[in-house]
């Protein structure tokens, strides 16, 4: 046999989030691929555990983990591509350094972006430090803020609020805007009801059906900033009303990050920049490329849980595909005829909304839920043994219960 027929396989994946981590690890298991997980951070974050870290600063410790050994911390600025007789075929994924890393597969897993301090650049180098600093420099500038605007009254919104009535209670006034009827307009009705009661409760200020007309300066691209000259930033909302706050956050949703397609193929992507993909999320009209989580063009609401289910499908199917059998759609590769509806929003420590299908429950039980999901999500990208699998098995049993329970 020749070099080149006795070679592995190389996977190249992008991205070293939820999805792209699972995927790296699940395809590198048997041995069978050669792959390379390249990300600009040199860390993992668990991101919904981000909220909490700008109040409590010290919990980066446990919701930061270095990546895995061999992890390129690069960026990749685009691909190498090829014509062939299935399409086109990317040879390799370029690297802003001017490298290129091999690959007979890709999993594009390149996340979303959000403002910061919520969440730290996909395409831009980051160390733990780094990352510690930008949360401890948020985290002064919160404490020393007698006054906050969150703009977006869905999850982020939601938990971000209720993290600083947690911590500071009512010495800080702090106001939700948003421009629908209720809070978790993602969520089923009775979740906003129980988080509006709850953060109303704790001296939080709620607008409905109205938005942000005129930002007054505070909205400048940047980290949510208190005003320089000190006193507090002054916004007009559609409805007339005047806001004032120290410190303005908008929570109005992320944006697909997905760099490395849009400048090597723009076509395969979407009017948000989200990636086009077909049923197995392969890559329209790239033969070779896969892309999960934040940044696949799919319609499902985008969870740490639907992404440690993109990547199960997109190894399962990079696997069939290099065997040469036929590769299945999603979520039937997974197992199931639908993606069960999963949400826990946490209301500081002690309290939670969670979402299982159509059961809305709120709580200390959906709290201790929460911080399960947390703790076997950064055991799983630690890889801890047992714990690992321990949380394979939890999440293929949500699959599997989802499919018939509260439907």
């Amino acid at each position: 046999m020749s070099a080149e027929g006795s070679r592995k396989p190389q996977v190249v994946v992008v991205g070293g989030q939820f999805a792209g981590r699972r995927a790296a690890k699940l395809l590198r298991r048997g041995g069978k691929f050669g792959v390379t997980l390249v990300d600009a951070k040199s860390f993992w974050e668990y991101t919904p555990g981000a909220l909490r870290c700008l109040v409590e600063p010290r919990a980066t410790r446990r919701l930061l983990q270095p990546h895995p050994p061999g992890t390129v911390n690069a960026t990749a600025v685009g691909f190498e591509t090829a014509k062939t007789q299935e399409g086109d075929t990317v040879k390799s994924v370029k690297l802003k350094d001017g490298s290129n890393l091999r690959a007979d597969y890709v999993v594009l897993a390149t996340g979303s972006s959000y403002v910061s301090p919520i969440k730290a650049a996909s395409d831009k180098p980051c160390s733990m430090e780094d990352r510690k600093k930008n949360i401890m420099a948020a985290h002064n500038n919160l404490a020393s803020a007698p006054s906050v605007l969150i703009v977006g009254g869905g999850t982020v919104g939601v938990e971000l609020a209720a993290e600083i009535v947690g911590v500071w209670g009512k010495s800080k006034s702090v106001t939700i805007i948003t421009p629908h009827s209720r809070l978790l307009e993602r969520m089923p009705p009775r979740a906003g009801i129980l988080a509006q009661r709850w953060l109303t409760k704790k001296g939080v200020r709620i607008i409905l059906n109205d938005r942000i007309e005129n930002w007054g300066g505070s909205k400048t691209g940047g980290d949510p900033a208190l005003k320089p000259s000190g006193g507090a930033w002054k916004l007009q909302t559609r409805g007339g009303e005047e806001l004032h706050a120290s410190l303005v956050y908008p929570c109005i949703g992320g944006a697909p990050a997905a760099a490395p397609a849009e400048k090597s193929s723009a076509s395969s992507l979407g009017p948000r920049g989200e990636v086009k993909v077909d049923g197995s999320f392969r890559v329209e009209g790239l033969r070779n490329v896969f892309a999960v989580g934040d940044c696949a063009g799919t319609a499902e609401e985008k969870t740490a849980f639907t992404a440690d289910l993109n990547a199960t499908a997109v190894a399962h199917n990079i696997r069939a595909e290099h065997n040469g059998k036929r590769v299945k759609d999603y979520p039937k590769v997974c197992g199931t005829q639908s993606v069960p509806s999963i949400a826990v929003v946490s209301l500081y420590k002690w309290s939670a909304v969670m979402q299982f299908n159509k059961l809305v429950f709120g709580g200390p039980v959906p709290a201790l839920v929460k911080w399960f999901i947390e703790t076997m999500q950064v055991h799983a990208a630690k890889e801890t043994p047992v714990l690992t699998e321990l949380w394979d098995a939890v999440e293929q049993t949500n699959v599997f219960l989802g499919g018939f329970l509260f439907k």
